[in-house]
């Protein structure tokens, strides 16, 4: 549960008599999983017994604690602060302390939650702090100098400081009266005073003061234990003190100097940053995030923000990469250099665009410019670009140019260069080589420029690091602390082999054949006390119940009992979402995503929270352009909603909106608590969350983009999705739980388990377990062992055979720069020179086998850089000189492209992709005998629809012609095609086929640019505009720009505005988009006026 810098710590804390420093990651453990199971699902508030954890727990609380305010062992205080505080928390969830009532803080005590708050801040746990200080309530404090105080500590730890320094403190009256309260009021004041002004030093608006110390002194001081004698009519000693004030004094007093250390605007300008530039930045970010991690403060050790610096960062899921992306990011921004970021999906490109936009963007706009035209780029990216690697390794192709004042190249989810473990997998993975070709192409580009490699999941980061260093020549840092803020609780779903066999009985003598074949029975969680997989330590292993019900299992044709994975998931998801946690199950398929959440949304009451004003609009968008409420994956009113990929990005941007809005913890309000996510959906989805279920541990290939078969998921796959669980300042300590792909029984007396398999997978003590392997390597070694007629791999052969312009080869270029080649020549540089030599003389061989007709020059260098046959671009340049010049409409340029296609019908396959075609056209697509005839039928079937796609159709209009397409040319068939009721297919031609019609338009561009420069061509912007326009259905170049005037645009409804005005609109295909643009402000300002005239 603990990560190891975390064990580490609290190893270090004090050896007391009964708690053995070695095993309170144990103890703690144990108290967590008690929390998770027994207590947190015990129905109707039901009060559990104090268990002997709880009671060690409680005694480590208040042991601890003492050690710290006593400062009886300066050098363990962080290590037992770390404690205490965690003793603390648990604690607190124990007690489940009334919500209307106030924190407690007198003259004789301070809450539990304040001091947890303060020995997380002394512990350097700031998120831990900042969610035990949510539970920090000021309302009902009758005394308005310790409700101001509740609230200052809050802030402080939540980071709100704008509302902490502004606050009055002076103005809090204290009531005369009592004066042993008046006191206190003034002492607690001081408190104040001293959080007030560390807020002040963290917001830059006020320098170290030193009257922080000495005001603590004296609250110290004053609240001290003192005797004072009376001699009126009675004698003696009256004694003063206030322990109080005096220990709230203590512990702040301990966390002074490792708060001001944490504090944002402490760091020094990076070198190479203007001073200025960066000075400010940082106090524009301290309204926000004005302090950082451990971890952080460790990695700017490194001087990884120096420009020359660059760093492999394999640090564990939710330890804030993204802080650290975002400081490099903005020292090269400050550097006046520009910054490429790679994320490995559109959605992610999507998500990082929202989430860094409000870090980066008082310096520089995010700007995707994954779908932007070269014409709207210019002549170089804008500062901050965000695209995936596929679009990077385009526009290094065929516009280098635009990268060449690039200073940094952020790549997030690096281990996408990697091919799959040669010895597990043959595959040759094509975004592994667009990936790794990306990083190579843009090294040789900008060698000077630094790099941040980002992943949790691999595990040799240094050796990636060596790499980098020997290709560039410069300083690259390997970072992979493994501290992170967050715990993760850990469990795999494990039955009582007798109450399953007890089970069978009952059900075998049920009347019905569906009833004999489920068999109810309790799913139990099998959680480990210590980190890693120790099977023959059973005492460290513990066995909980995951809920009261009894889900079954189910048998299957041969009589064995199956998981019913999705089931058992949805209910173990509901009890936790009954009891207000958040919860991710990840499943196999978008059809388990339906089944599980349609199941969860019967198990639990409806949603009351109504959607906000944006979410609303968003709402009515996807409804235009889906067609039809009941085809449209609405998360109004439901408990779960799904997300995966048949989602169109509107959709999942309502999903991901809904599902984060934050709810008081006093209301009754019901919401969206559980998303139900296919796998892939794991890798960057950044949600706040408790609980992670994975449904399953092997993938389907129903939906995979890939074609992969049903196979089993890869350890860094299953962890990757497990790392969701637990977020910083939201839920520091996430559970995440497993449900395997087959059942594991167990002897709950006398646990027998095995020592490899799911179980050694689920409880692995790293999240960093995939090693990068070199797909460029292993295609080297496939094709010296047979030709592939795969065209991926064509398209490699042809790029690495290819001479540049200075004569150099693609194969020196290339390979020689490769992670494989690295690896052999460190291990035997004179057997790495062999292989070389070995590979070039079979890539020759193989280059001969290809056939490729002689073209010229600039034409072959346009099809080695996209990837497709040279003659594919020789008949487009052939075809080109016929091109419809005069249209401006999508759908007559992409008739014309498909008209050049279908002369080589099969050639279809070379631009879209054959696991596409199959999931939108299905066995009309698949059941041919006679494929070019079934190619040709395809390529007008897409002239068709992307006729309807950018006529402002309807997904489910859409959907109802290729069903009946479909069924007309699906053969003999028992069985028609089903109609899909969330127009399936129709999302999957917009998801999928219309960006692979996009990249044709691309390579059309490229020809049109190459023929305009160099053959004095007629410029042809439209051209230029295609992939965009027919990706996101754009009618026209007028259609895209009055889409792009429109928050959360509707494709259809757009569309509808845009017939409306087209009549005012003159530009042609060879005007500027800037006048098609202009055309269309000053046709909407026209209509408006009209509406005017017209309501008068």
């Amino acid at each position: 549960m603990f990560d190891p810098s975390s064990r580490a710590l609290l190893r270090e804390a004090p050896d007391l008599p009964g708690l053995d420093p070695e095993t309170l990651d144990e103890l703690l453990t144990a108290a967590h999983i008690e929390l998770a199971t027994v207590r947190l699902l015990s129905r109707e508030g039901e009060s559990e017994p104090a268990s002997g954890v709880i009671d060690r727990v409680r005694r480590l609380a208040s042991t601890f604690e003492a050690y710290v305010a006593l400062n009886l062992r300066p050098e363990q205080t962080r290590a037992a602060a770390f404690v205490a505080a965690s003793a603390h928390q648990i604690l607190s969830r124990v007690r489940e302390t009334a919500l209307d009532r106030p924190t407690v803080i007198s003259s004789d005590a301070i809450g539990s939650s304040i001091s947890a708050t303060l020995l997380f801040l002394i512990a350097d746990r700031a998120a831990d702090a900042a969610e035990v200080a949510g539970q920090l309530r000021a309302r009902g404090e009758r005394r308005a100098v310790r409700r101001s105080l509740i609230l200052s500590l809050r802030e402080l730890a939540t980071g709100n400081l704008t509302t902490l320094i502004e606050r009055d403190l002076g103005e809090d009256s204290i009531a005369m009266g009592d004066s042993r309260e008046v006191a206190t009021d003034l002492l607690l004041r001081e408190c104040a005073y001293v959080v007030q002004g560390l807020g002040q030093e963290a917001r830059g608006s006020a320098v170290s003061d030193p009257d922080i110390r000495s005001r603590l002194k004296r609250v110290i001081r004053l609240s001290e234990a003192s005797a004072v004698e009376i001699n009126v009519a009675l004698e003696g000693t009256v004694q003063h003190q206030f322990a109080g004030p005096h220990h709230l004094a203590t512990l702040l007093s301990r966390l002074v100097d490792g708060m001001q250390a944490a504090m944002l605007v402490r760091l020094p300008t990076p070198s190479g940053a203007q001073a200025k530039a960066w000075a400010d930045w940082l106090l524009s970010q301290t309204q926000s995030h004005p302090f950082l991690w451990i971890n952080h403060l460790k990695a700017v050790r490194t001087g990884y923000l120096n420009r020359g610096r660059s760093m492999v960062m394999t640090s564990p899921t939710g330890s804030g990469k993204t802080t650290l992306s975002v400081l490099k990011i903005a020292a090269t921004l400050c550097a006046g250099e520009s910054v490429v970021y790679l994320a490995p999906t559109h959605a992610l490109v999507d998500q990082v665009e929202t989430d860094l936009s409000a870090q980066i963007g008082g310096l520089e706009a995010v700007s995707v410019v994954e779908d932007v035209a070269l014409e709207e780029l210019g002549d170089k990216l804008p500062p901050f670009s965000v695209m995936t690697p596929e679009r990077c390794l385009a526009l290094l192709g065929f516009a280098p140019e635009l990268f060449d004042k690039v200073g940094l190249l952020v790549f997030d989810e690096f281990h996408l260069i990697s091919a799959d473990d040669p010895a597990t997998s043959s595959k040759i993975s094509a975004r592994a080589i667009d990936a790794m070709l990306a990083l190579l192409t843009f090294l040789r580009h900008r060698k000077e420029a630094d790099l941040l490699l980002l992943s949790a999941m691999v595990a040799n980061g240094a050796e990636i690091a060596r790499w980098l260093r020997a290709v560039t020549g410069r300083e690259v840092e390997a970072f992979d602390d493994p501290w992170k803020p967050t715990r993760q609780l850990r469990s795999c779903v494990i039955y009582d082999r007798s109450d399953v066999l007890e089970a069978v009985q009952a059900a075998s003598k049920a009347k019905t054949q569906s009833a004999r074949s489920r068999v109810p029975a309790q799913p139990l969680g099998l959680f480990s006390l210590i980190s890693g997989w120790h099977p023959k330590r059973s005492e460290k292993l513990v066995v909980q119940a995951l809920t009261d019900q009894r889900p079954p299992l189910v048998k299957n044709a041969k009589g064995k009992l199956t998981s019913n994975r999705n089931e058992v998931a949805a209910r173990i998801a509901a009890d936790y979402a009954a009891v207000g946690k958040r919860v991710i199950v990840f499943c196999n398929d978008t059809k388990a995503c339906g089944s599980v959440a349609d199941q969860i949304n019967g198990l639990l009451a409806p949603a009351t929270i109504a959607l906000d004003e944006t979410q609303e609009e968003m709402r009515k968008s996807v409804l235009r352009d889906v067609g039809a409420a009941e085809a449209t994956f609405d998360p109004m009113g439901c408990r779960a909603a799904v997300h995966h990929g048949d989602l169109l990005p509107l959709e999942r941007r309502l999903t991901e909106s809904v599902f984060r809005v934050r709810r008081d913890s006093e209301s009754e309000d019901l919401g969206l608590d559980v998303v139900a996510a296919t796998s892939t959906i794991a890798q960057g989805l950044n949600l706040p969350c408790d609980v992670v279920i994975l449904a399953g541990t092997d993938r389907s290939a129903i939906d995979d983009p890939s074609g992969n078969p049903r196979t089993d998921l890869r350890p860094h796959e299953i962890l990757n999705a497990l790392g969701r669980a637990g977020r910083a300042a939201y839920a520091a300590t996430g559970l995440a739980i497993v449900v395997p792909a087959k059942p594991i029984g167990v002897e709950r007396g006398n646990l027998s388990l095995p020592s490899e398999g799911i179980l050694k997978t689920v409880f692995s003590e790293q999240d960093a377990c995939e090693e990068v392997y070199d797909p460029i390597e292993l295609l080297l070694d496939r094709i010296e062992v047979s030709a592939n007629p795969d065209p991926k791999v064509q398209s490699i052969i042809r790029r690495l055979s290819a001479v540049t312009t200075a004569g150099e080869s693609g194969f020196d270029d290339i390979v020689r720069r490769s992670l494989g080649f690295f690896r052999r020549r460190e291990a035997n540089a004179l057997g790495a020179d062999k292989w070389l030599e070995r590979r070039r003389t079979a890539l020759r061989a193989a280059e001969e086998q290809l056939e490729d007709p002689p073209v010229l020059d600039w034409q072959r260098e346009i099809a080695v850089r996209n990837g497709v046959p040279p003659r594919l671009i020789e008949r487009l340049v052939e075809a080109f000189d016929h091109a419809p010049v005069e249209k401006t409409a999508t759908e007559d340029w992409i008739n014309w492209l498909l008209d050049i296609v279908a002369e080589h019908p099969l050639d279809l396959t070379i631009f879209v992709r054959e696991t596409a075609l199959e999931s939108v056209f299905g066995r009309a697509y698949t059941n041919t005998t006679i494929p070019k005839a079934t190619a040709k039928r395809i390529l007008g079937a897409l002239k068709t629809l992307v006729s309807m796609w950018c006529a402002g159709r309807t997904l489910v209009e859409i959907e109802a012609w290729l069903l009946a397409f479909i069924r007309k040319h699906e053969g003999e068939v028992k069985q028609r095609a089903n109609q899909s009721s969330t127009a399936q297919r129709a999302r999957r031609f917009a998801i999928r086929i219309a960006p692979d019609l996009g990249f044709l338009c691309g390579v059309l561009g490229q020809i049109a640019a190459y023929k305009n420069a160099e053959e004095g061509g007629v410029s042809l912007p439209v051209v230029d505009m295609l992939p965009q326009m027919v990706r996101v259905g754009d009618h026209d170049r007028h259609h895209t720009a009055l889409r792009q005037m429109t928050t959360n645009a509707s494709r259809v409804e757009t569309f509808g505005a845009y017939v409306s005005l087209r009549g005012s609109f003159k530009a042609g295909a060879s005007a500027e988009m800037d006048v098609v643009r202009d055309e269309v402000t000053t046709a909407m300002l026209l209509q408006s006026f009209t509406d005017l005239d017209d309501e008068e």
